[in-house]
């Protein structure tokens, strides 16, 4: 006894003891791999795999089932498995005994297959979310109908998000052709469908039906339901008119008199890739020019794809307005007429209809506020009216159509850069009675501001969320800033503009090792928007110089890049504020702002009726051929 103890004293550590887990699971690894007390054999595929029954009943209730029935094949000991192969049988084993597993893109949908047969539920997650991660061009559509099969509800979304978003290329696939029939329809009933032409949605449904014309042909008409054909031209409506005539003898097009509006609500909306992104801004007269109670003035659209501008409809003349969009809807809150008295006015300006219209007004005329959208909510933040900065907020459901107060900025505050981030508001820097040396967070779903002190002051700076952060771009700077650009250091009461930027991190600290290229030029008042991975970066002013030039920058890269097309405004207007707009591709704004058009909807027309059917369609429409036939 007295060696024992001895012995433990000598080893100067206490070993720390296992958990009865850990060893329970040690246990039946040595007897898997020793092939020790085996009770029964999974075959497959001409190949043996000796296991311990009390392991995989534990495990999966297709097999406590099995064995607790006491089927023929539980009493010989061998269960044949048929539909899943030996290798995935082997590798299922060593994760259910090891907890050791290597997937592969191929090798983990396998084993998602038989971990959802065998009812091996920690398998089936781990598997299906090692797959939601690893899709692909190449595999999107076999995990797909994977989930599908499998009602896997994760996977589903995931990679039905995936072949949305790149539907016009993977529809072409021999793949898509093997999707089944529920998979298909929820794909083609989606708002989120990244197709430019409603003839690819048809043209999608015809190859599907044509693979397999004899299963699939009685489901054409229900397929068709989900074909937005008020949504075509009238030269894609002809082609499809003959293409049913000669295809589809049973189906006919029922044709209806429809404006814009009515094919909106016929079709039930447009899909996702129907839109353009526009850069939409307000510009400011910086003169100061006094117009007659009646002036009106446009909003200028930046096309980023082509670097092209155009013009939004006239609205009555405001300025220092609050901006801000929510998909296809663009609103304008506050500023001033051009009389400079406040107003606490919202606009709506509706893309798919091209119109203007007022909305309730905000509790307090406010200007030179961040105006922030978040969650299908407006948030009118601080600015200033005839009183001086305003520390009141409020906030607009786009949902309820009304205001409903919030709690105040912790101080009145003015030009501070402004962004979302994560359904957080951040304003950052701004101006009072003096600059502002912090930033202030706003929580949306708990309704608390929390500040956050900076080691320098700011207003006038731009700011976006890119990732999991916030770059701020320029802007009028106080203090010893580190990204200060400029060869003496301002003093407390001379503030300039600056060509340095700096990153935030999610929590409100500034990060120093994100590097960010100096501005072109020093800017304040500058605009900024993140599309598509780039950071754009419109106008701005340097002191008492305005600029009509737009640059554009991706995150790592060493310098920014000036765009071709200038703002088409004069020098003495600069822009203010300014929002990314979602906007109909020319050919459906077209089609939607029409007045006096006639569009289809599908219907299935009994050969006997047809004559009785043109005729009155002849009537309402005025149409010589109504069914594109002979």
């Amino acid at each position: 006894m007295d060696s024992l103890g001895d012995s433990d004293e000598d080893d100067g550590l206490d070993k720390p003891l296992q958990s009865h887990e850990a060893h329970l699971c040690q246990g039946l690894k040595h007897l898997y791999q020793t092939q020790q007390l085996c009770d029964v054999t999974l075959c497959a595929e001409g190949r043996r795999f000796p296991c311990h029954r009390m392991l995989l009943a534990s495990v999966s209730p297709y097999f406590r089932d099995v064995f607790i029935n006491s089927s023929n094949e539980s009493q010989s000991g061998e269960i044949q498995l048929t539909d899943v192969a030996a290798s995935t049988i082997h590798s299922l084993l060593d994760y259910l005994y090891t907890e050791e597993l290597q997937f592969t893109p191929e090798t983990a949908q396998e084993l998602f297959a038989a971990a959802s047969k065998l009812q091996i539920h920690p398998l089936k997650e781990t598997a299906g979310r090692f797959l939601e991660k690893n899709i692909s061009m190449s595999n999107c559509l076999s995990l797909y109908g994977l989930a599908h099969q499998y009602n896997y509800q994760v996977l589903i979304r995931a990679s039905s998000d995936y072949i949305k978003q790149h539907f016009g290329p993977l529809s072409k696939q021999d793949a898509f052709l093997s999707l089944g029939y529920v998979a298909l329809t929820d794909l083609i009933s989606s708002d989120s469908l990244e197709v430019s032409s409603e003839l690819d949605v048809y043209q999608v449904v015809r190859n599907w039906v044509e693979s397999a014309t004899s299963d699939r042909l009685p489901l054409l008409r229900e397929l068709l339901g989900h074909v937005r054909f008020p949504l075509l031209t009238h030269e894609e409506l002809l082609d499809v008119q003959a293409d049913i005539a000669d295809y589809y003898k049973h189906v006919r097009l029922r044709w209806k008199l429809m404006d814009g509006t009515g094919r909106l609500q016929e079709s039930g909306g447009l899909r996702k890739g129907m839109y353009d992104d526009y850069f939409v801004c307000v510009e400011v007269d910086e003169n100061g020019i006094q117009f007659d109670g009646n002036s009106e003035f446009s909003l200028h659209c930046f096309d980023p794809q082509a670097e092209k501008w155009e013009k939004l409809p006239p609205l009555k003349y405001l300025s220092y307005s609050g901006c801000t969009a929510v998909h296809c809807r663009l609103y304008l809150s506050g500023g001033q007429k051009d009389n400079s008295t406040f107003v606490d006015t919202l606009h709506e300006y509706n893309s798919l209809t091209g119109q203007w219209t007022q909305l309730p007004s905000m509790s307090i005329a406010r200007a030179v506020h961040p105006f922030l959208a978040c969650n299908q909510k407006l948030y009118a933040l601080g600015g200033c009216n005839h009183t001086g900065p305003l520390s009141s907020a409020e906030a607009f459901s786009v949902v309820e159509n009304a205001w409903v107060p919030i709690s105040n900025l912790p101080l009145a505050l003015m030009y501070p850069a402004s962004t979302v981030l994560r359904n957080k508001l951040y304003l950052i820097g701004g101006k009072s009675s003096r600059t502002y040396r912090g930033l202030l967070i706003y929580d949306t779903s708990t309704d608390w501001w929390t500040e956050i002190p900076m080691e320098f002051s700011c207003y006038g700076a731009a700011a976006v969320s890119f990732g999991t952060g916030i770059y701020v771009f320029g802007g009028y700077t106080e203090g010893r800033g580190n990204f200060l650009s400029r060869d003496t250091l301002p003093t407390e009461e001379a503030p300039y503009c600056t060509k340095g930027s700096f990153y935030l991190c999610e929590n409100g600290r500034v990060s120093w090792e994100v590097m960010i290229p100096e501005l072109p030029v020093a800017l304040a008042f500058a605009c900024t928007v993140e599309w598509q991975g780039k950071i754009y970066l419109i106008a701005g002013k340097e002191e008492e110089h305005l600029h009509t030039t737009n640059y554009s920058w991706v995150p790592e890269d060493t310098s920014w890049t000036q765009c071709l097309e200038e703002i088409p405004v004069s020098r003495e207007t600069k822009i203010f504020s300014c929002a990314i707009l979602k906007m109909p591709k020319p050919p459906i704004r077209s089609l939607l702002l029409d007045m006096t058009t006639t569009s289809a909807v599908v219907g299935v027309d009994d050969a006997k009726k047809k004559g009785q059917q043109r005729s009155s369609i002849r009537e309402s429409c005025g149409l010589n051929c109504c069914w594109g036939g002979k």
